[in-house]
Formats: structure tokens, C-alpha cells, sequence
């Protein structure tokens, strides 16, 4: 079995194009909240196909979710004992931090013509009706 190097390589290109593509057609909005930098996405899918929803905290990917997942998130994390990396916004002073919230569909005449984001990061709102419309 022979492996076709050039096929692979224009493969790979194709790939990193589409995703390229993707990444300039991301709908964004940004909002500072209590000296944090809050980025809420919308990356639109081709006809027929997925969007995906992306928050960004500080320069960090928090998280990247299909529009059939981002309605109700509810994300915990568990802050270990001792030293630790930890988000500023998970240091609320409790033994753990919920992320909570979604990207919930705006209906007009029985389509849907938008979508609302709200997150709160424990007890800080980073993501304040966010609207994508379509």
C-alpha cells in the first residue's frame, strides 16, 4: 500500500481553509464585566447544518458547543485544596464554581429568528443578553 503524500498535504490544506473560513465568518461580541473580558460567539454552520456557540473569558477558550447543547449549561468545577492554576472567576471563596446559563432560541411567527445568551460564572454575569440574530 502506497501512501500518496501530496494527496494528504492537499487534504490537510483543504481542512485548515474551511476552518479559517469558519473562524472569519464568527459572529462576536465582547463585554467587559468587573475587569474580565467576556467574548460570546456564534460560529454559523453550512445549510443545514449545526451553529456552534463559543465563550471566551480573558483570552480563554471556556467552552465550544453545538446550538442543540448551548440552550442549558451547567458546568461545575471542583477547586482543589492547596495551591493551584485556577481562573480568576473561580475564586469566589467557595469549594466550587458553577458557569450556568444558555443560548436560548428567540421565536417570531413559529421561526426561529434569533438566539439570546445569558452565562453567570458563580456569581458574576460575564455574558448579559448576548443576542445572534439570523
Amino acid at each position: 500500500m502506497m501512501f500518496n503524500v501530496q494527496g494528504w498535504l492537499s487534504m490537510v490544506a483543504l481542512l485548515l481553509a474551511q476552518g479559517a473560513q469558519a473562524e472569519q465568518m464568527a459572529n462576536c461580541q465582547e463585554r467587559q464585566v468587573q475587569g474580565h473580558m467576556a467574548q460570546m460567539c456564534l460560529l454559523p454552520g453550512a445549510a443545514f447544518q449545526h451553529d456552534t456557540y463559543r465563550l471566551v473569558v480573558d483570552g480563554a477558550l471556556i467552552f465550544s458547543l453545538t446550538d442543540d447543547f448551548a440552550e442549558e449549561v451547567t458546568l461545575v468545577h471542583r477547586i482543589p485544596k492547596g495551591p493551584a492554576l485556577e481562573y480568576m472567576l473561580s475564586r469566589q471563596g467557595q469549594d466550587s464554581v458553577t458557569l450556568k446559563g444558555g443560548c436560548v432560541p428567540v421565536s417570531k411567527d413559529g421561526a426561529e429568528v434569533a438566539r439570546l445568551c445569558n452565562f453567570h460564572w458563580g456569581k458574576v454575569q460575564v455574558v448579559k443578553d448576548v443576542r445572534f440574530d439570523f
